[in-house]
């Protein structure tokens, strides 16, 4: 879970990487329901400085959570 977030606010980290820890975090906020409010907390950080991948599969996730 931490190398998940930690992949997510690397600024080096292939966007790829990031869109799909964004999913593992997904899945596992559904057994750890504590996390939701961190991953929203990251994602709107993250927002301006992020690509068209991350955003698509974060819109998806916000919608989730």
């Amino acid at each position: 879970m931490n190398i998940c977030f930690d992949f997510i606010i690397s600024p080096t980290e292939k966007p790829a990487i990031k869109a799909f820890s964004l999913t593992v975090l997904e899945n596992l906020s559904k057994e750890y329901p504590e996390i939701k409010q961190e991953l929203k907390t990251v994602i709107e950080d993250r927002w301006d400085y992020e690509t068209a991948a991350f955003h698509s599969r974060a819109k998806k996730i916000l919608k989730n959570l």
